[in-house]
């Protein structure tokens, strides 16, 4: 029995740690929860094969409008044509646009562009919903 209590007294003080170093390292590398991680890349032309799919759809933006008469204050960015003309959409919300330095409708006009998020349809349209800037890059 003597020797189980001091071979208590050992293991302990070590699984605790390796248990506490677990939680640490869990929460260090674990991915921002706002992160997205997209299936595949494709072009803009593509996004309707993929509804429902989170994806990265990259392509140059044809038009670039903020909305700020329409409910929720949209910015629209446009990809293959203009509105109402686009193949593709991406959405970004008023609520949202503050977190961009640039108004995004004028960061991103005529610049090439990858998106990532969920695609969705609206108005036989795809579109990708973005809330922060992180999720767009500029190529």
């Amino acid at each position: 029995m003597k020797a189980f209590r001091r071979w208590i007294k050992r293991v302990l003080p070590v699984l605790a740690i390796v248990m506490i170093a677990g939680l640490i390292l869990s929460r260090v590398f674990s991915p921002d929860p706002g992160e997205i991680r997209p299936e595949t890349t494709i072009s803009y032309n593509q996004a309707a094969d993929f509804v429902g799919s989170v994806v990265e759809v990259c392509g140059i933006v044809a038009g670039a409008d903020f909305a700020d008469h329409i409910g929720g204050q949209p910015t629209f960015l446009n990809f293959g044509d203009v509105h109402p003309n686009q193949t593709f959409t991406v959405v970004i919300w008023g609520d949202d646009r503050p977190r961009w330095l640039q108004p995004p409708e004028q960061k991103y006009r005529n610049a090439e562009i990858c998106v990532t998020g969920r695609v969705d349809m609206h108005r036989n349209v795809p579109q990708i919903v973005v809330d922060r800037p992180g999720r767009i890059v500029v190529r």
